[in-house]
């Protein structure tokens, strides 16, 4: 009587084609649902950045190298929000910006996407965890200090020399001093994050100098912001 043996090969090439047949039915089923259409991801953009300003942003990056992207498309505020652009080109070496306004004052993310004629959309890029600046980052400025241990000195009849205390050479914007002058006209003086010192000309003993700082909340913001109020040196 024959014995009935399957041989390893033989045993292999049962499992290959069982493995063949359910991929292929996975395939099958995949193409099922997407109506026979291959899936395309048009090309992402590069260097997407963003430049905060006062409820305001500016996104801007360079376009990809992919001929097909004809519109760009931006959402926020947990994707209740969105803003299309138009492609006009896909020059790698220039451009593309636009400015998003009346945003509330907190943490958002933007995410944005390339889109074909043909509607297809690329792999979103977010930048998460971008703060919005606005009332609340205002009122928690001051204006820039005088220096406690220098008091105001008189050069001659009508100038004064003011000293302040050092500031942020990158975020502070700068100080603008106002006054009225001997001749009752109204003078300013601005001084930058770099000078400690400041001279007002043709001011009177006994005038009043308001004093005003101005704040970039970070490196490459669009907006600067102002203290929402003026302190008061009276001149002795």
């Amino acid at each position: 009587m024959k014995s009935k043996y399957i041989t390893p090969v033989a045993v292999a090439l049962l499992i290959a084609g069982c493995l063949f047949m359910g991929c292929s039915k996975e395939i099958t089923k995949y193409k099922d649902l997407l109506d026979n259409r291959e899936i395309i991801y048009p090309g992402p953009v590069s260097n997407f950045s963003v430049f905060q300003g006062n409820l305001r942003i500016k996104l801007q990056w360079n376009p990809s190298p992919d001929p097909s992207i004809t519109k760009y498309m931006i959402y926020w505020n947990n994707n209740r929000d969105s803003l299309t652009l138009n492609a006009a080109h896909n020059n790698t070496l220039d451009s593309v910006s636009t400015v998003i306004e009346s945003l509330d004052e907190y943490v958002q993310n933007f995410v944005l996407y390339t889109l074909d004629d043909k509607g297809n959309r690329s792999v979103g890029q977010s930048l998460s965890g971008v703060r919005i600046f606005g009332p609340l980052y205002i009122s928690s400025l001051v204006n820039r200090a005088l220096d406690a241990a220098k008091p105001p000195e008189v050069e001659d009849t009508d100038t004064y020399k003011l000293y302040f205390a050092a500031a942020d050479t990158i975020l502070n914007a700068g100080t603008q001093l106002t006054y009225t002058g001997t001749d009752n006209l109204e003078r300013t003086v601005n001084l930058a994050a770099k000078y400690d010192t400041a001279m007002l000309d043709m001011a009177a003993a006994g005038t009043k100098v308001a004093i005003r700082t101005s704040y970039l909340p970070v490196h490459r913001a669009i907006d600067t912001f102002r203290v929402a109020y003026s302190d008061t040196l009276v001149l002795q």
